[in-house]
């Protein structure tokens, strides 16, 4: 009779914590769906406010931006990865994470540092850059300058993964530069595609940089209607429709042309391999100019706020926003982690409920902030929840919604690496799927720590969900800094957002470590 309880206990190990898995997800990413959804329902007699013609020109605007970004990262980050991934020179892992580093950091604040250089009173700024920077061009170059490394990350680990052979093969008949357009590229496709649908999304949702150079969006519209003197979430609710549209549509793209094969690109074994590229000049001048394209506006925000003392009134100005952001940001980087692990490592094998979840929470994510503001409003803004609105809670619970694909797609981008023979052996000799979930976390450790890290970070990063719902009282630091740009001192600022890098790249570092720990012999 023992060994039937021990058997029937097993079997019930794997729907209950995939089930507890799924169940955070849902919880966290339905409500809000579920409550825009009913609003475009029942708003028929107010779709009238859809008729102005302003509101579609800034739509337009909004997607021409979006567009325009993504094909410019694109263009400048595919050859960047291929070059950090197959070409030597001196420094390239140096480089490439200098390069990458900005993808941490919230968009305005590289903007902010952007202004201190190309202001009117800026470093090397003057009439002609100032306007130039504030104007549909600026929001491009920043926000490319920001999202460009994404895809150069993305490429690079997809180029990575593609079997020598093949490589070697194209070599002998073309060249190194054939190789790579024909091959290399074309092999790491659905990463590429995964990182355009990535950058366009997040260039769609951004409010802060577009705000800041005083360039009218169309998410903006939803935001002041939540956030501003106008607020009418009525109208906020009829204003996502068309969000809702462009956000379908990414994800129609993102499963048609990236889904489980990006999964699987991003998951291949790297193989130690000569490089493609020897040394030249060219590609070592090319990596330190997107080096120094990432880190010249963080150092322009380092200069600026210790010139005129901003650093000595830090403290009198920060208050409790870098507690609120880590303590809100932390605990759902653990919530995101669990997410991950169970559903990640699920996704890695291919079953059909962890699809439909990625799928949910992918939608999350591509959806602009505005649509995730606008729900979790609605939804938890209650009198029979509002102990859970009005505390750092529903900040968990909206980075929870918002980034548990990128938590979960990146664990089953480490999974894949795992032979699921080993996996199978385990179950032959009567591990249940719990013991099998800790042989895959010993075999993935390392992922499970970047999951973590990447985690934290996007939440940290997070200015345009924040902004929509944090309690009186609890705002992060991103949103701090925003406000004070208006009115604050502008050294005090600077300083202010040389604090959150300082936060950030403080948790980057301390994840490196624990990684370069765990892959100690």
């Amino acid at each position: 009779m023992g060994g039937a309880l021990t058997r029937t206990r097993l079997r019930w190990q794997e729907p209950t914590i995939v089930g507890a898995a799924g169940a955070v997800l849902v919880c966290a990413v339905l409500p809000p769906l579920l409550h825009v959804g009913r609003e475009l329902l029942g708003s028929g007699s107010s779709l009238g406010l859809l008729a102005s013609g302003r509101l579609w020109w800034l739509l337009a605007r909004s997607l021409g931006l979006s567009a325009a970004v993504t094909l410019l990262a694109l263009t400048v980050g595919v050859p960047l990865g291929v070059l950090f991934s197959r070409a030597t020179f001196p420094l390239r892992k140096l480089l490439i994470a200098v390069h990458v580093a900005v993808v941490f950091l919230p968009p305005f604040l590289p903007a902010l540092g952007w202004f201190h250089l190309l202001g009117r009173e800026g470093w090397v700024g003057g009439e002609l850059s100032a306007s130039l920077l504030f104007s549909e061009l600026g929001v491009v170059l920043v926000l490319a300058s920001c999202f460009t490394p994404i895809v150069t990350a993305l490429t690079a680990i997809g180029v990575s993964g593609v079997d020598a052979s093949l490589e070697e093969a194209a070599r002998i008949v073309g060249g190194p530069w054939r190789a790579a357009a024909r091959v290399l590229v074309p092999c790491a496709a659905p990463a590429i595609a995964l990182a355009g649908i990535v950058v366009f999304a997040l260039a769609f949702s951004e409010l802060g940089v577009p705000m800041f150079l005083r360039v009218d969006v169309y998410p903006a519209v939803v935001f002041s209607r939540l956030g501003g003197m106008d607020f009418a979430p009525g109208e906020a609710a009829v204003f996502v429709l068309p969000l809702v549209v462009v956000a379908l549509g990414l994800l129609w793209l993102e499963r048609r042309f990236a889904g489980r094969r990006a999964i699987a690109v991003l998951g291949s074994r790297a193989r130690a391999q000569e490089p493609l590229f020897g040394p030249h000049p060219l590609f070592l001048g090319l990596a330190c100019l997107a080096a120094v394209t990432s880190v010249l506006p963080i150092a322009a925000l380092a200069t600026r706020s210790g010139v005129a003392g901003g650093l000595g009134e830090v403290v009198r100005w920060t208050g409790d926003a870098p507690r609120n952001g880590l303590r809100a940001s932390a605990i759902a980087a653990v919530v995101m982690t669990f997410v991950a692990l169970v559903l990640g490592r699920a996704l890695a094998r291919q079953s059909r409920v962890s699809a439909w979840l990625d799928g949910l929470a992918t939608l999350a994510f591509v959806l602009p902030s505005s649509i995730l503001g606008v729900g979790i409003v609605g939804a938890w803004n209650r009198p029979a929840t509002n102990w859970l609105y009005a505390t750092f809670a529903v900040l968990v619970i909206g980075f929870v919604a918002r980034y548990s694909a990128v938590a979960t797609r990146t664990f089953a981008a480490a999974v894949a690496q795992v032979p699921p023979s080993l996996e199978d052996a385990a179950r032959t000799v009567g591990a249940g799927y719990i013991r099998r979930l800790g042989l895959v976390v010993g075999l993935a450790r390392r992922g499970l720590v970047a999951t973590f890290i990447l985690a934290l970070v996007f939440a940290l990063r997070d200015l345009e969900t924040a902004a929509l719902f944090y309690p009186p009282g609890g705002e992060p630091l991103t949103v701090r800094i925003f406000t004070l740009e208006a009115n604050g001192p502008p050294a005090v600022v600077s300083a202010l957002a040389m604090l959150h890098v300082l936060i950030t790249f403080a948790a980057v570092g301390v994840g490196l470590i624990v990684l370069g720990k765990r892959s100690a012999p």
